[in-house]
This record gives C-alpha cells, sequence and structure tokens, in this order.
C-alpha cells in the first residue's frame, strides 16, 4: 500500500432500474427511463464551469434543425471536482446499469470507464472485485492525487467505502435511494491513507432528497 493515492474518491449508486429497486438481481440489466434521465442530468454535477449555449430551433411541421451557438452566459462552477478517473461495476447478466450511468459523464469529460471490477468482496478473487479495485487506485502512481469516481451496486458501496480506508457514513445504502454522493477525502500525512467521508445529495430529477 502506498504512502500517497488519490485525493478524493466520489462514489456513486447506478441510476434507476425498473422492478423492486432493492433488488439489483431483477428488472433487467438497463435503466429505466428515470435512470437515464439521471445518468444524462450528472456532468453537470461535476463539469467545470463554462460558456454555455443557445440553442435556436429552425422548421416546421415534425421536422427541426437545432443551431448552437455559445452565449456570454457562463455556467455555473460544478458542486464536486471533476473527476480524472471512471470505475464502474463489471456488466453481468444482471446489470449493466453502473456503466449505463457514467456513460454520459465519460463522453463528456473525454475519459474511458474501468468496468473491469465487480462488487464482490471475496478476497479469493484478487484481480476483481473490491479489493483489486482498491488495489488498483492505491498502488497505481497515475492517481497519486487525482479525484476518482465509483459507479457501484448499493449493496456493497458501504464495504466499498470501508476498504477504501473510510467509515461509511450509513450501515446500509437504501434500496429506494439513488440520489446520494459519497465524499471521500484523504489524508496521507501518517504515512498511510485516512479517509473522511461524508453524505450529499444530487439534487438533480424532481422527487430527489
Amino acid at each position: 500500500m502506498s504512502s500517497t493515492g488519490p485525493k478524493e474518491i466520489l462514489i456513486i449508486r447506478h441510476g434507476e432500474k425498473v422492478g423492486d429497486p432493492a433488488d439489483d438481481t431483477v428488472g433487467g440489466p438497463d435503466l429505466a427511463v428515470q435512470g437515464s434521465a439521471r445518468a444524462a442530468a450528472l456532468p453537470i454535477l461535476f463539469l467545470p464551469g463554462k460558456t454555455e449555449y443557445s440553442c435556436q430551433l429552425q422548421g416546421s411541421g415534425s421536422t427541426f434543425q437545432g443551431d448552437y451557438k455559445a452565449s456570454t452566459i457562463n455556467g455555473e462552477k460544478a458542486r464536486f471536482d471533476t473527476p480524472h478517473a471512471l470505475f464502474a461495476t463489471a456488466p453481468s447478466s444482471n446489470s449493466d446499469r453502473p456503466v449505463e450511468t457514467i456513460t454520459p459523464l465519460s463522453i463528456a469529460l473525454g475519459l474511458s470507464i474501468d468496468s473491469s471490477f465487480d462488487d464482490s468482496n471475496d478476497p479469493k478473487k484478487p484481480t476483481k472485485g473490491i479489493p483489486g479495485l482498491v488495489a488498483k487506485v492505491f498502488s497505481d502512481p497515475k492517481y497519486a492525487g487525482k479525484v476518482i469516481l465509483i459507479c457501484w451496486h448499493h449493496g456493497t458501496i458501504p464495504a466499498l467505502t470501508t476498504a477504501l480506508y473510510a467509515k461509511p457514513p450509513e450501515a446500509k445504502w437504501p434500496g429506494k435511494v439513488f440520489d446520494w454522493v459519497w465524499e471521500i477525502a484523504y489524508d496521507y500525512s501518517k504515512g498511510k491513507p485516512e479517509g473522511t467521508c461524508v453524505q450529499h445529495k444530487q439534487k438533480l430529477l424532481y422527487g430527489d432528497s
């Protein structure tokens, strides 16, 4: 384990799903409509303030063409730091939702998504799951001092947070909650990572807490 590592890790859950919100094994592998809307809105939480664009629609009937032009209004500062790296739970027959959730963000940032780790906390899988993910972000020097965003399944987010050297703000991530952000800030002054985790709310969609 290195005495240096990420400056900050942000953890989110995938967007809304079809069926029982507390059971990631039902409802098919993809996001529900509301989950897709959340995915599309996520970039505004993490992108730095940029020049807004105005859209002028021209056309008639059912055919319209959008013309995007830079306006003189500056965008607001993002509420969270901009990630330098993106991770998501490995796709499975039950769920591709974590990858789907941060795909718009990956496009907006021009970053690839590392989805090579599943959400298993089984130490017998050293190259996958939580132990493998933790080992990678704290051993690879390219992540030192950087901001990392991880999109995971809610059931194992508290275990993931503990493995990332921080105390989870909640013992469990409730099954019906899709709009939290857990922000872990790190201190390496004692020669090892010590994380402090704070819970935030996305406040992106109507009905969010």
